[in-house]
Formats: structure tokens, sequence, C-alpha cells
């Protein structure tokens, strides 16, 4: 049975024998692969959020009701002129709002115009979902493959960038076999949270295996990987839980630290889980 402190010296040795190389590629799966979202503002809704303010609309046959902060006011401008009142709202946003209903109620021609407005950004939100799924399951899943193998050489000797080419070779095994771990455990999502937890550990391995042996199927190296966590998913969850010292020192230097150090080890030693794994 394999030790957690014994994995992580060894990941730890790997990593430091190799440091850049593990940085970088560690850095792909980062940005490639967990995905990361970034804020470019607040909007306005946001910024009525953060303040004191409440905020709702009560249709009836009467006609439309504003209520902000409990008081209902029969305008919108009345409405927007309460929140306007509130400490956290950037006037700037009051203002452009009080044009648009004052540009809504005077100009049916506005109403069309956001109407339509409103349906091409449904439509751009869509194409960028598609775009996205896409780029995910052509490139960033082989992509994955490819650094997992590329830690996995890692782990028995320097490895080179060059072993992140494994992930695109055999590609249509390695997209095939990384959309079925992606398809179960978003299956087992829907049965709640949990299941899709235990799923994620069941198909953890399935990236190194595909990596590991090109001749693999992809559902063959779903049931392997199922077979190699059995008895192992807790375990492994231990392990994840062992670095949240380092998450959290990471967090305080502003992802400085897990980009040089926390996220490279913690990769390394994934590979060791593997390579344990596989040799028991």
């Amino acid at each position: 049975m394999w030790d957690r402190k014994e994995l992580k010296q060894r990941g730890r040795a790997a990593f430091k024998a190799n440091y850049w190389k593990c940085v970088l590629v560690a850095l792909l799966l980062t940005l490639f692969v967990a995905g990361t979202t970034a804020s470019a503002g607040r909007s306005a809704n946001d910024q009525i959020s953060e303040s004191n303010v409440t905020f709702s609309m009560d249709t009836t046959d009467a006609g439309t009701q504003y209520v902000v902060n409990g008081q209902s006011y029969d305008s919108a401008q009345d409405a927007i002129s309460a929140i306007g009142e509130a400490d956290g709202v950037d006037p700037e946003n009051i203002e452009a709002l009080n044009e648009l209903v004052t540009l809504v109620q005077t100009t049916p021609e506005a109403r069309y115009a956001l109407g339509g407005i409103a349906a091409m950004l449904g439509a751009a939100l869509l194409v960028i979902g598609v775009i996205s799924g896409l780029l995910r399951l052509l490139v960033f899943n082989p992509l994955e493959v490819g650094c997992r193998g590329f830690f996995t050489r890692n782990s028995e000797s320097p490895a080179e960038l060059s072993e992140l080419g494994t992930g695109f070779h055999p590609y249509g095994r390695n997209v095939g076999g990384m959309f079925l771990r992606d398809l179960f455990i978003a299956l087992w999502s829907l049965l709640f949270i949990i299941p899709g937890i235990i799923k994620h550990y069941s198909y953890r391995m399935v990236p190194y295996i595909l990596a590991e042996d090109p001749e693999i199927s992809g559902k063959e190296a779903i049931t392997l990987s199922r077979q190699m966590m059995d008895g192992q998913k807790w375990k492994a969850f231990v392990l994840d839980l062992s670095f949240i010292g380092w998450d959290i020192l990471s967090c305080l230097t502003f992802g400085l630290l897990g980009l040089f150090y926390v996220n490279p080890y913690k990769h390394s030693t994934y590979a060791e889980l593997y390579q344990a794994l596989m040799n028991e």
C-alpha cells in the first residue's frame, strides 16, 4: 500500500530535478485544463446587490410596481432615483439607467431594438459555449493527457516538453476516452454532488493510462482507472487535503507560490500516485 508522505517526497524530488519544465506544464494544466475565470469590472446590478438595496418588480393587471427597499413606486424613474440614494451605487450607472428607461418608454422602436440585442447576445453566448466545448473536447482534453504523461515520465527521469505530444497521438482515441470520462462524471453529477465527486476519483487515472498505453481503448482506460481506484478513493481524497496548507499560502501570495511551487509539486505527486497504483 502506498504511503502519502513517501509519494509527496518523491513528487517533490522529481519536480525539483526538472524545475522549469514542470512549472510550465503545470501552468498549462491550470490555464487550459482546470480553467480560470476573470471579471473585467462590476455592473450596476452588481453594485446594487452589494449595497443595502433590495429591488423587485410586481406586474399586475393594474400595471407594474417597482419595489425598492419595500417601498412601491409607480414609475421606473422614481425607483431608480431611490436606488441612486443608496450608498455604493455609481451615479453614472443610475444616469444610464434613467436614459434607458426613458428611451424604452417613449419609443416603441427601442423595445424592438433591445429585444433584438438580447437575442443577439443569447446567440453569441450559445456560440461561445459551443466553441468552448469543442476546444475542451478537441484540444484541452488531449493536452491534459500529454501533461499527465509528462509528469509520469518525469517521475522516472527528467522529461522533455516533447512528451506533451503524447496527448495527440493517437488523437481520436484520446479525444474519445477523455470525452467518455467527462460524460460519465457529468451524468453521475446529475444525481447530486457526492456521486459526481466519487466518480471523479474513480476516473482520475484515465489521462495517465491513455498517455502510458497507446494501444488501450478509451473504454478500457475507464475500466482500468475504476479498478485502480477501487478502495483508494478516500486515501486519494486525503492526499488532496494534505495540500490545503500550501493552497492557502498560494492564495496569500496571489497565486505566485502556486505557479512556481505548489501546482507542479501537486501534479508530480499525483503522477507518483499513478505509478504506485500501477505497481500494486
